[in-house]
Formats: C-alpha cells, structure tokens, sequence
C-alpha cells in the first residue's frame, strides 16, 4: 500500500514589538528608528503591530516648562555636556535619516496630549506612524507638541480617521489608559526611555543601535539563542 506523505511549509513565529517611549526623548526617536531598519533585515516574519507604552519620566519638569538644555544636562552622565550629546544625537540620527534641530527647542513639552492621541490612533493601528509624525514634527521642525491645535493638524495630516480625531477633542478619551499605563510602567521599575520588549522575553534596555536590535530579533525568532529574558510581561 502507497504511503500518502504530507509535506507543510515551516511556519513562521509572529513578532510581538512593545515599546515604552517618550515622544520627547531623542533616544525613543533613535531607538524606533533603528528598530525599523532592524525588521528591514526580516523576510517573512509577520509582525503584529507595534504595541506603543507612552512613559513621561519627566513629566513634572514638563510641566515646569524647564529649558530643553536643562532638561537634557539632567539626563546626561556626569562629564557629558549637552553639546557633545547633541551633537552624537545629530550624528546617528542622520545616519538614520533624522535631522535633528535641537535649536529649535525651546523647553521640555508635557507630552501627555500626544500620548493620548497616540492611544486613540491605536483604533486604526496607526500609532507607529503618528508617533513617527510626533517625534519628526518636534525634533526636526521644533513644532509645540504639547499643543492640542498642533497635536490635530499633525494626525489630519497623517490621514487619521475622522472620528480619531473627534475622540480626541474629548479630554477625557484615552486620558485615563494613559495614566493607568504610566503608573503600570512605574511599577514595573522603568525610569527612563526607551525600552524595547520581544515577543514578552527579550529585552533591550536603553538606546541600541540596528545591529543590536537585529540580534535582540534573532534571540525572540529562535529561542535556542542565548538570550537575555525578562519574566515581567508588559501585556
């Protein structure tokens, strides 16, 4: 008697991408870049779309309207000046088709709008591609990303949907899941943007660069690698 072999194509692991973020940090601009042309190198790997944590570590020295300068000499080690970091910053951003204008930036904004607009694009999946917009429309065109006209004109401009946009100019849509978030992040120990998690078990701490993030996506594709694990789910 023939025997009738069944042959099924290999399937493919599906990649689930959270990533925690300020639209205010340049290294959460940095590190979404890089991460992008990191999936550049995937072929055949469906992805999920990104899942967007907006995290304001520094949500209290926004509210101040504390200088962007200061801010930015807060968060750099001691021995690095503001003008060396920026001028790195401006560096690898080219390289990634970035070009940062920290000229332009007059203080820290609250970016609490924006991460809320962000959660309300998540309807449509379109957070990736607003939170591209945002960080652009700051670092690139110093534009006030804490204002609610320019938060609207900026996801018109995208093509949000009509009634993203109407939820939107409802304060109180989003609000809440954006701080319940924050406080999540807080407790889960994040200090400090950004922070890329791999199919819930690997994890990429602080700015990395493409081949960082390359190898990050092998370790979660092929669990066989060494990888660094992380238990806490953010999901």
């Amino acid at each position: 008697m023939d025997t009738q072999v069944a042959v099924f194509p290999p399937t493919h692991p599906v990649l689930e991408l959270d990533l925690i973020a300020d639209l205010a940090c340049p290294w959460s601009y940095l590190g979404k870049r890089s991460l992008e042309r990191a999936l550049d190198n995937l072929y055949g790997t469906p992805i999920r779309a990104l899942r967007w944590h907006g995290f304001r570590a520094q949500s209290e020295r926004a509210a101040a309207h504390v200088p962007w300068p200061e801010h930015m000499a807060i968060r750099l080690p001691p021995g690095v000046s503001v003008e060396l970091a920026q001028r790195s910053l401006i560096e690898v951003g080219r390289g990634l088709g970035i070009e940062f204008d920290f000229a332009r930036l007059a203080h820290l904004p609250d970016t609490l709008e924006a991460h809320r607009l962000v959660r309300l694009a998540t309807r449509e999946e379109r957070q990736s591609d607003l939170a591209d917009a945002l960080f652009k429309a700051f670092f690139e065109q110093g534009r006030d990303i804490a204002d609610k006209k320019v938060l609207t004109a900026i996801g018109r401009y995208i093509g949000l949907a009509g009634e993203t946009l109407a939820a939107f100019e409802d304060p109180a849509q989003g609000r809440d899941e954006v701080a319940t978030e924050e406080q999540r992040l807080k407790g889960l120990g994040v200090v400090a943007t950004p922070n890329l998690l791999i199919n819930g078990r690997v994890l990429v701490p602080g700015p990395a660069d493409v081949a960082t993030y390359v190898q990050a996506l092998d370790q979660a594709l092929f669990p066989g690698l060494t990888a660094q694990q992380d238990k806490r789910l953010l999901h």
